[in-house]
């Protein structure tokens, strides 16, 4: 059948027995292509054929994608076009098996002189591309409430309910090459739980991870954990359709990246230095293969601990600035080593003292590379005690004054640095990442001891401040944020804070914190680039309801901006915002015997904050409830939250007569912002409360004519709109009354046409965004012809949503008419000519569709009170063929009807 074509198509790519292992799949066979009697089963067999090398192929991309990505990192010329076929793959894009076919022979190509191939694959974890670590198991009941109190302190969002006789299905997006780990409970009943994970690219793929009929989740906690190179989706499906009561489900899942081994890529890195120094040129392949078996050789001296100090000196860099987890590092540099003992690695019988030596070795180093940043932290933070100063500081001098020989190995270093190692083996990779980074953020650890956070007061200080403010933050996203970080924060702050008498005494404080990964860390970063915030809410004597409303309150009055956003042309909720700004002040620590010169204060760039519409109403109701507490002397702030209430009442009424405007489809009052400056311009009001103190009559008089000032500003605005509004609707209405072609359009319709109608230039913004989103286009800016073509395209097919026969829709006569009565742009962002546009509009329809004779010449006088009844043949009378059917009303006339008799109808998008 295709004995006409290459045979040669049809044969299998050759492969190596290297890639053969790695892929560990049957190694599928050629084509069949011999004539069958039966074409039937000919096509049969040719596309199970096919789909077997499918399956190969796809295994095969999903492990070598990731190599090559890599290899473009590393400027591989050949990498960037191999990485692009992958994506092309991968994407679903229509691709011919015989294409398919030479990109597999290309990437095979490139591997086949790789000797350490199966070694690059172990290290980048792209083998393996799904693994169910824990398929779910349920924790002690006893540690139930306190996970979900943490959970609901934390994460408040994070539940779901499944009402009876109901099944929920809740996905969640999980990134690729990444660990998750999965926690599910239940409020108070059991559950029927399914929890799986699903990929999607390049083929649907579900692994059920865990599933169970009457889960006790209302007593423990079930978890579970996976790793996956791909990204997808996590699943929990409850079936509560036997239940006889709602289930009330709280949910978290953490995901951390797959482990990157720092050591091989900083000694690749260290290689390609050497040999290739800052060039920015690419690599060709045989020198890559050769850089990558450099690399694997000296990390087998590593292993052997033959490598000197020296030769490791780069490697310094890397220790210190990379969280580097020393013992699964050394396991999988092991993994597969190519050396005399190859037969027992790879039967997995490394010996466990052997990887231990390793680890102690390559540890000593790690300590020594952070040496200098432990006594710098030691120092700068007075963690030991300046009593008996001598004695104290004996291990902290000891450490400084060590020298090692660079040119010993890295076996010997454990014998030569044996103080190092005893002194910080109870240390962790994190842990001394948790020095470095206290270190870059110390202004963290000065507040803490500033406000004696770690006294008995000071605890129960802290712990009623996270308590109040647990609650005032429950709405408010970002502050929420800052709290959880903060509260992370003081745990991790402690071993830095605490005085000691020695170095060891510090190292044991410090392994006392468990439970530190990276994303722990951020923490600290976040409370120091917050710091002032934090700072505003201890320097309180108690933050209350009260004060975050006042304060709040003088920060609008400081910076604040309303922004309104109207963007239900694209099919966006409209919403408005209130932005304000605090500078941003950071606490400097410098060297110094004086208490009152340890500390320096710089202003830096500020912090901008967003009120949403539900913060904005939240900050009113506090503003409502502080009005009744304000004290007698309180009259200034009085005047302030009484205002700000009226002004913002007034910001209020201001975005719901735009909103009003945008949905009765008034041309000029679409996809647009409006920023509405409500601070302080003049500086006339803290002027005049600075000068309260000496008159406070004339004052008082004068800060209430001020800020009433701004607040009739706004209530001329929100006037100044209500007129737009009455005029648009009295221009439309007469419209229709002219043009009765126009009832058949929704205010919204009527709106898309004015918009489509008026010219394209450079400064029509709201229909090119507006054709952007329909069309799912990038950027029409600069292309008006393009832009014009499209408004055509848009125009024709809403005409032809009405289905009148006798007109002419060709595309030479819509472009006839839009010329004779297209709107000029700048004519259309005139008030005064909009009953003048809206006639262009009626015009144009009424040219069209010669002024709906079709539609009305038997209806020209229609009274609005008339009734029509109207009667339509249900399914089985039209099926009977004994009933004669005598009109024949179908669902398009019916839709005509009603746009005729009701013109109030909602109109869909398009």
């Amino acid at each position: 059948m295709l004995n006409s074509s290459d045979p040669q198509r049809y044969k299998f790519p050759i492969t190596t027995s290297q890639i053969d292992a790695i892929v560990s799949m049957d190694k599928p066979n050629d084509v069949d292509i011999s004539v069958i009697d039966s074409k039937e089963q000919f096509f049969q067999s040719f596309i199970q054929q096919v789909n077997r090398w499918l399956e190969w192929f796809d295994k095969f991309t999903d492990i070598f994608h990731y190599i090559i990505e890599w290899l473009k990192t590393r400027r591989l010329e050949s990498a960037e076009k191999l990485l692009i076929d992958i994506h092309t793959i991968n994407s679903d894009s229509p691709i011919s098996v015989i294409k398919l076919k030479t990109i597999i022979q290309e990437i095979i190509k490139l591997f086949k002189n790789f000797k350490n191939l199966r070694r690059l694959c172990d290290l980048f974890n792209c083998i393996i591309s799904f693994e169910n670590i824990d398929s779910g198991t349920l924790t002690r009941p006893n540690q139930r409430k306190s996970y979900l109190e943490e959970l609901k302190r934390v994460h408040t969002n994070n539940k779901f309910t499944v009402n009876v006789n109901t099944k929920d299905e809740r996905l969640y997006s999980i990134g690729a090459c990444r660990f998750v780990y999965w926690f599910v409970a239940s409020e108070k009943l059991e559950c029927n739980i399914k929890i799986e994970y699903r990929i999607s690219i390049p083929r649907i793929k579900t692994y059920e991870l865990f599933s169970g009929r009457n889960v006790p989740l209302d007593k423990q906690v079930l978890q579970g954990e996976f790793k996956t190179q791909q990204n997808g989706h996590l699943i929990i499906t409850i079936d509560n359709e036997t239940g006889q009561a709602p289930r009330t489900i709280w949910y978290q899942y953490k995901t951390t990246p797959l482990a990157t081994y720092h050591l091989f890529d900083g000694i690749f890195s260290m290689l390609y230095q050497k040999y290739f120094g800052q060039s920015s040129e690419n690599i060709k392949e045989n020198d890559l293969i050769d850089l990558i078996d450099k690399s694997f050789f000296f990390i087998d001296r590593l292993l052997d601990g033959s490598i000197t100090l020296q030769e490791m000196e780069h490697l310094k860099n890397v220790f210190h600035n990379k969280n580097i987890d020393v013992k699964e590092e050394v396991k999988a540099l092991f993994a597969n080593r190519s050396n005399t003992d190859q037969k027992q690695e790879k039967t997995g019988t490394i010996p466990l003292r052997q990887i231990e030596q390793v680890c102690e070795w390559l540890q000593t180093y790690q300590y020594y590379s952070h040496l200098n940043t432990i006594i710098e932290c030691v120092q700068k933070l007075n963690i030991i005690s300046n009593s008996n100063n001598s004695k104290n500081y004996e291990s902290i001098d000891h450490l400084q004054k060590l020298i090692i020989n660079e040119n010993v190995s890295l076996k010997e270093i454990s014998e030569i640095c044996k103080n190092i190692y005893e002194c910080f083996q109870k240390l962790t990779n994190h842990h001394l990442q948790l020095i470095k980074t206290i270190l870059e953020c110390s202004n963290v650890v000065q507040m803490m001891k500033n406000f004696d956070l770690y006294s008995t007061q000071g605890l129960r200080r802290f712990q009623q401040l996270r308590d109040n403010l647990t609650t005032q933050f429950q709405l408010q996203e970002r502050n929420n944020m800052i709290l959880n970080s903060w509260i992370v924060s003081y745990a991790l702050c402690e071993p830095f804070i605490r005085q000691v008498e020695n170095l060891e005494e510090f190292v044991d404080n410090l392994a006392k914190l468990s439970n530190i990964d990276e994303s722990t860390l951020e923490h600290i970063k976040v409370v120091n680039d917050n710091i002032q915030i934090i700072h505003m809410w201890l320097s309180a004597d108690e933050t209350t309801i009260f004060d975050n409303a006042l304060i709040t309150m003088e920060h609008l009055y400081k910076t604040g901006t309303v922004q309104i956003h109207l963007r239900n042309l694209i099919n966006k909720q409209s919403y408005f915002e209130i932005v304000y700004s605090i500078a941003k002040i950071s606490i400097q620590i410098n060297e110094s015997d004086s208490d009152e010169d340890n500390r320096e204060i710089q202003q830096q760039d500020t912090m901008t904050f967003t009120l949403s519409m539900a913060d904005i109403d939240d900050h009113k109701r506090q503003l409502t409830f502080c009005n009744v507490d304000l004290k007698q002397d309180m009259n200034e702030k009085k005047i302030l939250l009484e205002e700000q209430l009226k002004l913002l009442n007034i910001i209020e009424k201001i975005y719901f007569i735009l909103i009003k405007l945008e949905k009765s489809g008034h041309p000029n009052f679409q996809l647009k912002e409006y920023n509405y400056e409500i601070y302080d311009r003049t500086g006339r009001v803290n002027k005049i409360l600075s000068n309260l103190r000496n008159n406070v009559v004339d004052g008082e008089q004068e800060l209430k004519q001020e800020i009433e000032d701004r607040t009739k500003y706004f209530q001329a605005k929100f006037t100044k709109f209500e007129v737009d509004y009455e005029i648009w609707t009295t221009d439309l209405e007469e419209s229709r009354c002219r043009s009765p072609l126009l009832k058949l359009f929704s205010n919204h319709q009527i709106m898309i046409m004015f918009i489509l109608l008026t010219t394209s230039t450079i400064e029509n913004e709201v229909q090119r965004k507006f054709l952007e989103k329909l069309f799912l286009l990038e950027n029409l800016k600069n292309h008006i012809e393009k832009q014009y073509n499209i408004t055509i395209l848009c125009l024709i097919h809403y005409l032809q949503s009405l289905r009148i026969k006798n007109s002419n829709l060709s595309k030479e006569n819509i472009i006839k008419l839009y010329d004779k009565y297209k709107i000029e742009y700048h004519h259309s962002k005139n008030e005064d000519l909009q009953l003048q546009n809206l006639q262009k509009l009626c015009s144009f329809l009424e040219d069209l569709f010669n002024k709906g004779k079709e539609l009305f010449e038997k209806n020209e006088n229609i009274n609005e009170n008339q009734q029509f009844l109207i009667t339509l043949n249900s399914r089985e009378q039209i099926q009977d063929k004994k009933i004669e059917i005598e009109n024949d009303f179908d669902l398009d006339t019916c839709c005509i009807l009603l746009n005729i008799f009701n013109n109030r109808l909602p109109a869909l998008f398009f």
